[in-house]
């Protein structure tokens, strides 16, 4: 039995046997318990730790009996007996139970007094089995006994609500009375509390939980008690403890009352959930917004210089009114205006000249499609007579869609054009001497060389732009380096460092952009390369020796399955070029929660051999068909370093050679690239 200190009343003898000889006397049962916990400190049965005399005859067992209180009376859970030992354990005050009990040998009406002691429980009892049964009494116990029926009935449903309130996925805590009183707790709540709810079962809530207090808790509680109107805490942030160590934290929680059969409310039933996790992630989420807005606005700076500077010109319009959101001087030149008049107006208000010559519907319509248009010497009509050129002319034109991230449908739209009246004129001049200049085959063929020539230089507009466009990249470069060697230190405070940095940055990625539009140009005037029989083996191993610093930086594998002495008619440093882009492409978008692992594989079919790379990274969503995932300077993910020209070319390679490619993916699984090169 638990240490319990006795003050005896005055008179009697403070002898240690008083309390011995007291129980052996006693015709009253008395029975002490001992709790029996599960892991969340939940009472689950009572051990029978010891009986008097009275006990021992009245459920005769031994005064020590091995056993427990729901293994000797198992129908007790059923009438409701056990219910009142679970209640006069969790609770501080005395009760009493009355119930008829007819089992395992057993005819007796019960009447028991129990209450906690220590961290046992003290139970009194006597029975009806040895006296006679008055007509009023059989009458009462049949009452009883319908009466303990439904009160057992109601523990159960009781048991049942609170099995299920442990399995909730949320805390829930069932408080009762003006004092709120802890009468329950799943394992969630006294998690959150930090106790089990032996510890606290039976107290005032801030009693038992003290570092709650003083938080505005308990007028809420109050209130929900007095009015009975629910109370919700959306995010609330809160001070308690997590393994005895002081914890803050944020917590959804519900404030709801609670009643009993005949509606009278009993008391507040809370539940809570822990969001810490997610508004700190949400924090963390808006605090790297402002930064990347910061770094956004800095490197738009680099770039509103770089467009500036742009040897051609160039211009945004935005939305379907095709605002000028930004021109560069050359855009400007042309129109005859001043910069200034026309940003942030309509297009075809501030340039009223361009007006009504096709462009309101072509603008309109790639905004509706988001498909880029390439206009070559066309004849375009301004009004700029004032500024001493020709009010009719002949451009190259490109209009590229701008999306929103996320967006499917393009926002804005840049315009890209150069002059190309001079051009134009010059080879309109060839071609009228051509047809005078007949007498000769010499001076035919001059002209004629003199027209390839021209044509040449006008299908290769996007070659042309890219060569013109190095120089002006070379000498920024330059300034860049000169500008950082000459910088003094005082100068490198602040944002300067970041902006350097980001202009270097921009500066070696428009360089790279100008690489791929040659290899572009270049790849367009290929139609019929040079085909040999290569062996596809070497040019893989070759690749792999490319990659072995990706492979080395991913800690990527690369399986590698091709029949001995295959080959393909192709021309070879095309194929590499495919290799490699399949390939590199399969490593670069790696998924960020594994090791990439790439297959490659190859065989023959009737009609072509088959090359296929297949990897485990992030994947590709090809709702929007494959036609956008090939077409140029388009790209899925944008997070890894590219241009979105390598599988535009891979895909131009093959259809040149007369094969193609195939492409299957599941966002988040990975993807597979099936290459078909013709036998």
């Amino acid at each position: 039995m638990a240490d319990t200190t006795i003050t005896l009343p005055a008179g009697l003898p403070a002898d240690p046997a008083l309390l011995a000889t007291l129980l052996e006397l006693l015709p009253l049962g008395v029975i002490y318990y001992t709790p029996v916990l599960d892991a969340t400190g939940t009472l689950t049965d009572l051990t029978l730790a010891y009986l008097n005399p009275a006990a021992q005859r009245m459920t005769r067992l031994p005064a020590q009996p091995a056993t427990t209180y729901r293994q000797q009376f198992p129908t007790t859970d059923a009438n409701g007996a056990w219910a009142f030992h679970r209640r006069s354990w969790l609770g501080q005050e005395a009760g009493q139970f009355q119930f008829y009990y007819q089992a395992d040998g057993f005819d007796a009406y019960f009447r028991v007094t129990a209450q906690r002691l220590g961290d046992g429980l003290l139970a009194l009892f006597t029975d009806t089995q040895d006296e006679g049964r008055s007509p009023a009494e059989e009458a009462l116990r049949a009452s009883q006994a319908r009466e303990q029926a439904a009160r057992a009935t109601a523990e159960a449903q009781q048991e049942r609500l609170y099995a299920v309130f442990e399995q909730a996925p949320v805390a829930i805590s069932l408080l009762q009375g003006p004092a709120h009183v802890i009468e329950f707790a799943n394992a969630r709540m006294a998690q959150f509390w930090d106790r089990p709810l032996a510890q606290v079962a039976g107290q005032a809530h801030f009693t038992a939980l003290p570092e709650l207090a003083g938080q505005g808790f308990e007028a809420i509680l109050g209130a929900v008690w007095r009015t009975g109107e629910p109370h919700y805490l959306q995010e609330q942030f809160v001070s308690l403890r997590r393994a005895g160590q002081p914890y803050q934290g944020y917590f959804n929680i519900t404030y709801q009352p609670s009643y009993d059969g005949q509606g009278q409310r009993t008391g507040v039933m809370t539940s809570a959930v822990d969001v810490t996790e997610q508004v700190l992630a949400r924090q963390q989420v808006e605090q790297l917004n402002a930064e990347l807005e910061a770094r956004v606005q800095a490197r738009t700076r680099a770039l509103q210089t770089l467009f500036a500077q742009a040897p051609m010109a160039l211009v945004v319009l935005r939305g379907p009114q095709f605002l000028i959101e930004q021109a560069n001087a050359q855009a400007a030149y042309i129109w005859g205006v001043d910069m200034a008049d026309v940003l942030g107006r309509p297009h075809f208000e501030a340039i009223p000249g361009a007006a009504g010559q096709g462009f309101e519907e072509l603008l309109t319509g790639i905004l509706a499609t988001g498909e880029a248009v390439v206009l070559r010497e066309v004849l375009i009509k301004l009004a700029r007579a004032h500024t001493g050129q020709p009010s009719e002319g002949y451009y190259n034109v490109i209009f590229k869609p701008l999306f929103d991230d996320d967006q499917p449908q393009p926002s804005a739209i840049v315009v890209m054009w150069t002059e190309t009246t001079d051009q134009v004129l010059a080879r309109q001049q060839v071609q009228a001497l051509n047809e005078e200049l007949t007498a000769t085959n010499e001076e035919l063929h001059a002209s004629n060389q003199q027209l390839m020539r021209t044509n040449v230089d006008l299908d290769n507009f996007i070659y042309t732009a890219s060569h013109d466009l190095r120089a002006p990249i070379s000498n920024i470069e330059g300034l860049l380096l000169a500008l950082e060697h000459e910088l003094p230190a005082a100068g490198r405070t602040g944002d300067v460092p970041l902006m350097l940095t980001m202009m270097q940055d921009a500066t070696e990625r428009f360089r790279r952009t100008i690489a791929h539009l040659t290899d572009l140009s270049r790849l367009q005037k290929e139609h019929s390369p040079d085909a040999d029989a290569v062996a596809l083996a070497p040019v893989v191993e070759a690749m792999r020796l490319d990659l072995a610093p990706l492979l080395l930086e991913t800690q990527g594998q690369l399986m590698v399955t091709i029949p001995e002495g295959l080959t393909v008619t192709f021309a070879e440093k095309n194929l590499r070029s495919v290799v490699y882009n399949l390939l590199s492409n399969a490593f670069k978008y790696r998924h960020p929660d594994r090791r990439p692992a790439v297959q490659l594989r190859s065989w023959l079919t009737d009609a072509a051999a088959v090359l296929e790379v297949q990897d485990n990274g992030l994947g590709l969503d090809l709702a929007q068909g494959q036609e956008k995932l090939f077409a140029m300077f388009q790209r899925l993910h944008t997070h890894v370093e590219g241009t979105g020209v390598g599988l535009y070319m891979v895909k131009r390679v093959l259809e040149n050679a007369g094969g193609h490619i195939e492409v299957e993916s599941q966002l988040g699984q990975g993807s597979t690239f099936r290459v078909y090169l013709p036998r």
